[in-house]
């Protein structure tokens, strides 16, 4: 009795056995990772449909097939499943307000119709990474344009979904977003110093092209990143430094990113000046066409002779204090006039526009031409 209670026991978890294993063969294998996230089912057949329309956006070898373009639906369709993905990385949506005064603080006061830089759409916006850019450029995955979510509150690339969408079986998925893109939303909008520290050691080129492209000076940090740039170019070429300091905003004002003069002024020393001396051609670029080339948007061109004169008077409130304390325990290294010396030659109304202008409320500016008895 007791055997044959034993042998039945065995034959039922020998059948049991089969049945577990025959359900295994018939399931998509889970890989072990996905055991321990989230799974999604949300939208999935326009997922999938996406996600097969996407990988036809470079041609095939043999050509048999048309490229598919990408469009305004494909973002559409990306922009709630990366929010899912972020805010399971720890990433904190901001109330609107909020969120629109941090892009401000980002890329400035950009989002109005007559902005070459960006494309208004109705559930997110385009900022072009290049002045240059055209609207065929905009989903050009190549480039890497900001795309600003309005109803989500963050910033992304152009959004391939295969990216960051994993299926774990025939109707669910997981979500993987890409490491720099939550360091990218956790520091600009969640101030996270562990991201930002992520992003300097990952993710240099998107932090320089805060910077260079976006104006973004706020964090000291990141400006050393792009200022080091110039640093390594060539004599030629450095003073296009001026370009990121002295810019036309959106609304073609000359905003002066004070930022980065304080980080020249910082970096420079008795026997080290060579960015600064970068903007003292710079300068003279405003007044002589001779250097036109070497620049993207001729200072000589763009800017009005009052434009240029404020430029000049920024320059030379740091240049001046510089050059008086630090030639003289390096003679060799500096020129022996002055940028302001050789400025008021050139532009012999400087001196009586500065004092109209109370000199911009620059101390040293002041100084020098209304030296105190």
């Amino acid at each position: 009795m007791r055997n044959t209670f034993i042998l039945s026991i065995t034959i039922m978890a020998y059948l049991t056995s089969c049945q577990m294993q025959n359900k295994a063969a018939s399931t998509p294998p889970i890989k072990d990772s996905i055991l321990t996230g989230k799974v999604y089912d949300m939208n999935i057949e326009e997922i999938k449909k996406q996600m097969h329309l996407q990988s036809r956006i470079e041609a095939s070898e043999d050509n048999s097939y048309p490229i598919y373009n990408y469009t305004i639906h494909d973002v559409e369709i990306a922009l709630p499943i990366i929010a899912e993905g972020l805010k399971e990385k720890g990433f904190i949506q901001l109330e609107q307000p909020v969120f629109e005064e941090k892009i401000k603080t980002i890329f400035g006061n950009i989002f109005h119709g007559n902005n070459h830089k960006v494309k208004l759409r109705t559930k997110f916006n385009t900022i072009f990474v290049d002045s240059t850019s055209t609207n065929e450029d905009e989903f050009d995955y190549t480039i890497e344009n900001v795309f600003v979510s309005k109803e989500y509150k963050f910033i992304t690339y152009v959004p391939l979904i295969g990216d960051f969408v994993e299926f774990t079986d025939s109707n669910h998925y997981k979500i993987e977003i890409n490491p720099p893109l939550i360091a990218r939303n956790k520091y600009l909008f969640n101030n996270s110093q562990s991201d930002l520290a992520y992003l300097l050691a990952e993710d240099t080129l998107f932090l320089k092209t805060l910077v260079k492209s976006f104006g973004y000076t706020k964090e000291e940090k990141i400006n050393t990143l792009a200022m080091n740039d110039y640093l390594d170019l060539d004599n030629n070429h450095m003073p296009t430094v001026g370009e990121i300091i002295f810019v036309k905003n959106a609304e073609g004002v000359l905003e002066i990113k004070q930022e980065l003069l304080q980080w020249v002024s910082d970096h420079t020393h008795a026997n080290d000046n060579t960015l600064l001396q970068a903007l003292a051609q710079y300068a003279y670029s405003l007044y002589n066409n001779s250097s036109n080339n070497i620049f993207t948007n001729n200072p000589f061109e763009i800017f009005s002779l009052e434009e240029k004169r404020k430029i000049a008077a920024y320059i030379a409130n740091i240049y001046e204090p510089l050059h008086h304390r630090l030639a003289p325990q390096n003679p060799g290294m500096w020129p022996v006039s002055t940028v302001l010396e050789n400025i008021l030659n050139e532009d012999k109304g400087l001196a009586d526009f500065l004092k109209q202008h109370r000199y911009f409320s620059l101390p040293a500016l002041k100084q020098e031409l209304e030296p105190a008895d």
